[in-house]
C-alpha cells in the first residue's frame, strides 16, 4: 500500500532544504514508517508534496543512499533498506533540543555526520520538543530515532531532562554544554568557551589605544567581555537590548541592534577613543544598518568590533574585527572526541569549542574627523565623533 509523505517541509526553517528533506525521510526510516522494502513515491510526487523540486529530493535521495537507507531499484524506484543491511560500526544519536534550527548547530551538526558516516557509523539527528506552557518535553521524535541499539548520544547543551531520558534508557550520552565540569552520568563533555577569545580582545584594546568600549549585549549573550575589561582598566558601557521575538527570532535581534544603535546614538556623546563591540552576529547587522544611516564607518570614524560565525558572518566593506566561532571546525572537534569515545571506551578530556579573536581592520585607530552626516543629522541625532573637532552652534 502506498504511503502518504509523512512530513512537510518548513520555509521559515534556517536548514537548507536537502537537510530538511533528508532529516525527514531518515527520521521516518529510523522510526519505523517506512520499512524494509518499501518504495518512495517517484521524485514528482514526493517533489509536489514536499513543495520543492526535484533537484532537492534528487539529493536528499543521495544522501540517504550513501548512508544505506536507500537503493536505486530500475523500474522498481528508490527502495528502503532499513537500518540492518549496511555493516556499520555503530550508531550516534545527535539530539538538538527544541528543534534547534540555528546557522552553528545546523552546520555542527552536519561536520559531525561526515565526519562520523566516513568512518563507518551510522548517524542520526533528532530533536526534542519542549513545551512553554509547562516545561514538559515530547521525547517521541527522540524514541523514534533511539528505535535501534545507539552506541553513543550527543546532546546539544545542558537540558537534564533529557539526560535523565537517556539514562532510563541505558544510552551512554556526551554533552555540548557550557559547563565546566562532567555532568553526572555522561561519559563525556564538551565545553563552550564563549569567553575563550576575550583576552585577546582586550590586549589588542589595550594596544590600540581604546579607552571605553560600549557593548552591545543579548539577555542570551554567548559572550561578554565587560569583566575582562574593567580588570584592564577600560571603562565600558553596556547597552542591554530586548528582541521583540514576535517578530520571528533573528529578524528580532537584528532590529534590536539596529534600533539599540540608534538610540544609543541619539541620545550619547562619544569620542574616537570608543569602540562598539555587537555580541551577537544578528545585533551587529542591525547596528551597521543604524551606523550606515548616520555616516559612520569603521575604521574611518568608529571603531567595531562583533561576534561572527564562520560562513555566515557579519560581513563588511573591511575585514571585520572579531570573534569569530567555527562551526565546522567544532563539529570535526566533536567528531574526534566521540571517536575516540567509540573506539576506546575513554572520552577525551579538555574538548572545547571556542571562538577565535581576528583583529581584522575595522578596530584601527580611526581618522580624526565626523562622518559625512553627523553635522546634518545633529539636531536630531546629537553625535559628535572625534574629541577634537572644533564647537560650533551645529555640534555643541
Amino acid at each position: 500500500m502506498k504511503k502518504e509523505v509523512p512530513f512537510r517541509v518548513d520555509r521559515n526553517d534556517a536548514r537548507p532544504l536537502v537537510r530538511q528533506v533528508s532529516d525527514g525521510l531518515r527520521e521516518r526510516i529510523v522510526g519505523g514508517y517506512w520499512s524494509h522494502g518499501d518504495v518512495l513515491p517517484p521524485y514528482d510526487e514526493l517533489s509536489r508534496a514536499l513543495g520543492v523540486s526535484q533537484i532537492v529530493t534528487r539529493a536528499a535521495v543521495r544522501q540517504l543512499s550513501a548512508e544505506g537507507l536507500l537503493v536505486a531499484r530500475p523500474r522498481i524506484g528508490t527502495v528502503v533498506l532499513g537500518l540492518g543491511l549496511k555493516q556499520w560500526l555503530g550508531h550516534v544519536a545527535f539530539i538538538c533540543p527544541e528543534g534547534d534550527t540555528g546557522y552553528f548547530q545546523t552546520i555542527l551538526g552536519e561536520s559531525l555526520r561526515i565526519r562520523l558516516n566516513k568512518a563507518g557509523y551510522l548517524f542520526t539527528r533528532a530533536s526534542v520538543e519542549h513545551s512553554a506552557a509547562d516545561g514538559s518535553y515530547d521525547f517521541s521524535l527522540l524514541d523514534a530515532a533511539l528505535a535501534r541499539s545507539v552506541d553513543l548520544a550527543i546532546v546539544l547543551y545542558d537540558r537534564p531532562p533529557i539526560f535523565r531520558h537517556l539514562a532510563k534508557k541505558g544510552i551512554p550520552y556526551a554533552a555540548i554544554t557550557h559547563l565546566a565540569k562532567p555532568l553526572t552520568g555522561a561519559v563525556g563533555l564538551v565545553r563552550f568557551d564563549f569567553n575563550a577569545a576575550v583576552p585577546d580582545f582586550v590586549a589588542a584594546c589595550k594596544a590600540s589605544g581604546v579607552r571605553k568600549v560600549v557593548q552591545f549585549i543579548l539577555p542570551e549573550a554567548m559572550s561578554d567581555a565587560a569583566p575582562a575589561l574593567r580588570a584592564a582598566g577600560i571603562a565600558v558601557q553596556v547597552v542591554s537590548l530586548k528582541p521583540d521575538y514576535a517578530l520571528g527570532k533573528f529578524r528580532a535581534i537584528e532590529e534590536a541592534g539596529r534600533a539599540g544603535f540608534a538610540r544609543f546614538a541619539a541620545s550619547r556623546r562619544f569620542d574616537r577613543d570608543t569602540l562598539f563591540f555587537f555580541t551577537s552576529e544578528y545585533v551587529a547587522r542591525g547596528a551597521f544598518l543604524a551606523m550606515e544611516r548616520l555616516g559612520l564607518r569603521a575604521p574611518d570614524n568608529a571603531r567595531v568590533v562583533a561576534w561572527a560565525n564562520a560562513g555566515l558572518g557579519p560581513t563588511y566593506f573591511r575585514e571585520l574585527s572579531r570573534m569569530e566561532m567555527d562551526p565546522e571546525r567544532s563539529g570535526a572537534g566533536v567528531a574526534d572526541a566521540a571517536l575516540a569515545f567509540l573506539r576506546k571506551g575513554a572520552w577525551p578530556e579538555g574538548a572545547v569549542i571556542a571562538p577565535r579573536w581576528f583583529k581584522g581592520e575595522t578596530m584601527g585607530a580611526p581618522l580624526d574627523r565626523q562622518p559625512p552626516t553627523a553635522i546634518e543629522n545633529n539636531r536630531r541625532q546629537p553625535t559628535a565623533i572625534g574629541n577634537r573637532q572644533p564647537k560650533n552652534k551645529e555640534t555643541t
